[in-house]
């Protein structure tokens, strides 16, 4: 299910790669990286730095329930700013994935797959990166290749990275419709969230799950 890289950045390099991002001009950032602990003072000053450039902020929310449910550290970083959210995972049946990370820290739901419930046709279908021209150190023998970034293929996966990028998504059509604002990007999500489990915000769902109709409705786009 899980493509797993021998090579691995360091919080210096995701803040470096936050702030290059938002100095080039984006606005909606999409951060799926597994790190538990606490989020390093670098990475912590990055994000503030991209809030401050107008840049809203999507954050993975973790796949490790059934590995002692380990808070992820960019994840932890939702509850401190305004702008920033965490992602869990819901299967087709708008149940909480079966890998989804609980806690606090949580704040929205959205599409992830979940093989367990569903089997292969039960996860995400997206269009990735071709990993046979991508990670050509993985040749071994056969030597090294410079690896190619404009191959693509339709790859099943599951996860809360495939369920931040959904709200990353719906991020970029409220910013494109006028909301612009980290916070109130956030904010429209929440409000617009179809609330599931325990009424209000849980620990299992957070506020919900994203509902797209619902957050353009709002702004008069969709019936």
């Amino acid at each position: 299910t899980y493509f797993e890289s021998p090579f691995f950045g360091t919080d210096d390099t995701v803040a470096r790669g936050i702030r290059y991002a938002v100095d080039n001009g984006a606005k909606i950032l999409n951060m799926s990286i597994g790190r538990d602990g606490p989020p390093a003072p670098v990475v912590r000053d990055a994000v503030a730095y991209a809030l401050g450039k107008g840049a809203f902020i999507a954050v993975a929310g973790g796949n490790d329930f059934l590995d002692g449910n380990a808070v992820p550290s960019f994840a932890a970083l939702a509850t401190q700013f305004d702008g920033v959210v965490s992602v869990g995972a819901v299967s087709r049946d708008r149940q909480r994935a079966t890998y989804s990370g609980t806690g606090s820290w949580l704040e929205l739901m959205a599409p992830g797959g979940d093989v367990q419930r569903g089997g292969v046709p039960g996860m995400i279908l997206q269009q990735t990166y071709d990993f046979d021209f991508t990670d050509t150190f993985l040749n071994g023998a056969a030597g090294f290749k410079a690896p190619r970034f404009d191959v693509f293929e339709y790859i099943y996966y599951e996860g809360t990275s495939m369920a931040t990028a959904h709200v990353s998504g719906l991020a970029a059509m409220l910013y494109q419709q006028g909301i612009t604002k980290p916070a109130a990007i956030e904010a429209a999500l929440k409000r617009s969230a179809t609330d599931l489990g325990t009424a209000g915000r849980d620990d299992q769902y957070g506020f919900g799950l994203i509902n797209p109709r619902s957050a353009l409705r709002g702004l008069g786009i969709v019936r």
